[in-house]
Parts: structure tokens; sequence; C-alpha cells
């Protein structure tokens, strides 16, 4: 499971350096107000996050301590399990000038690798994320989802292809589903009560259904469905794609669908 994740994860930011090599600093990303240089600093910090999260987890695991220690960058010193029991994982702001980005963003995954390779086997070991301990399984779909979906938006930005790397799918899939509430928390309106959402796409499925009150597993047919090809639909799901756009298909109701991530906004 980890070695999986680390090819991925790895695969994902090593594309997203080549992406930016050339790319202007001031090209506008996707991402509403985000230009290129916003992207690669939040990707610093998000990747710092990550590899701070394992860190943490192996100086707290038996006979992780030196492992942890060793799994530090340049980023800081490993602290001992005793001083770090309650603290919770954070990324580091990259405030350098440009010229110092490239290397920070690989000194960054450089870490990230390492604290992957020192994570311990243990699926159920629970990861310090500041919005609280996430299963190591469930943080490794995390951090592919991440990688994945950031490489995404930079190559959207410069012009090439934005399709989700392979085998990432299913981890982007399981993450949108499982911080769909949490999404919706953030949101300033709901669809009427009973209104059930269906993603699907070739191979990943995501829904849910508002009942009023809170977000939960559907318990009728679906008032929409989206659909198309997985790309299409992750990159629907997550605010990346119009739902009005050629790759997606819309069944039921259309005005509801268009407010898809008024419902549901972020990541």
């Amino acid at each position: 499971m980890n070695d999986d994740a680390t090819s991925l994860i790895g695969r994902d930011w090593a594309s997203f350096l080549d992406l930016l090599d050339g790319a202007g600093w001031e090209t506008p990303t996707r991402l509403e107000g985000w230009s290129v240089e916003d992207l690669a600093r939040h990707v610093h910090w998000g990747m710092t996050l990550e590899a701070d999260a394992l860190e943490l987890l192996a100086a707290r695991s038996v006979g992780g301590a030196a492992a942890a220690a060793g799994a530090v960058g340049q980023a800081g010193e490993a602290a001992g399990p005793a001083g770090e029991a309650s603290r919770v994982a954070r990324g580091e702001p990259l405030e350098a000038p440009r010229e110092q980005i490239v290397p920070a963003l690989r000194s960054a995954r450089a870490r990230l690798l390492r604290a992957l390779a020192a994570a311990p086997s243990d699926p159920a070991a629970p990861v310090p994320m500041p919005y609280g301990d996430m299963p190591l399984a469930f943080a490794l779909q995390i951090f592919v989802m991440e990688a994945a979906v950031h490489r995404s938006d930079l190559a959207h930005a410069v012009g090439v292809d934005d399709r989700l790397g392979p085998g990432t799918h299913a981890a982007a899939a399981s993450v949108l589903q499982a911080f769909w509430p949490v999404l919706a928390a953030d949101a300033t309106a709901v669809p009427p009560a009973g209104t059930g959402f269906l993603l699907r796409g070739a191979s990943v499925s995501i829904e849910a259904e508002y009942d009023g009150a809170a977000w939960a597993a559907p318990t009728g047919p679906h008032a929409v469905v989206i659909s198309g090809d997985d790309d299409a639909v992750l990159l629907a799901g997550y605010g990346r794609l119009p739902v009005e756009a050629a790759r997606v298909r819309i069944a039921g109701d259309v005005a509801l669908a268009r407010r898809l991530k008024e419902y549901v906004p972020g990541p």
C-alpha cells in the first residue's frame, strides 16, 4: 500500500516540477485568483505538511523515532515523540523569492518521499493531520489526490493534457466521497431536501443526498446524475471542470447540477 502510494505521489510531483519548467509565474490558473506562482507556493506548503504528518507518525510509532529523524530534510529537525505527542502537522509557507521556488519544491518532494519510506506499514496508524487524525491508508489517498489534482491544475494552466495520472482516480473519488459533508459545511446554499447527486465515471462513483439538515447516503433516486469518463467526473466534482463542459453529461435536474459547487464548494 505505502509503496504504491509513494510511486504515484513521487511521479505526480515530479511531473509538476517538470511542468513548471518554462511556465510563466504570472500565468493564471483555473483556481480563482491564483497564478502559477500562487499554486507552486501552495504546493510547497502542502508537501511539507504531509511530510511533517508522516514524520510525526513515525516518531510516535514504536521504534520509529530514529526513522523519523532520518526522514527530515532541510526544513527542520525532528522532535522526539515525548515533545510532539499532541502536535498536529504543519505546512511551511514558502516566502522565498521566485528563483528559489523550484529548489524549495524539489527539497519538499524529497523530504516527503523520505517520510513515506519511513512510515509504518499499519494502515490504521493515526496520521496527525490539522483536521484530525486520519488512518494512514486514508491519509495516503489524500496525498495521492493532492498530487494528482494539483498536477492537473498546472497542466491546465500551461495548456497540456490535464487528465489525472493513471492509478489516481480511485483515491480522488474516495477522498471526495469522504469529505463531501465537510466541504458542504462551507456552503452558502443548500438544495431542496431529498436531493441526491450521483457523480458516475467509468470506474468511480460518488453519491450523496441532502436530507434537509445534512448530507448522507442516498435513500431514493438521484435528482442529478453527472457522468462522463473518470477524469471529467472527478474534475467536475473537484470544481476544476464546469458541469456544462462537453466532456460531462447531465441527467435529471440541470439547474441543480449547475449549482453543484455552490452546495459542495472547494477544495
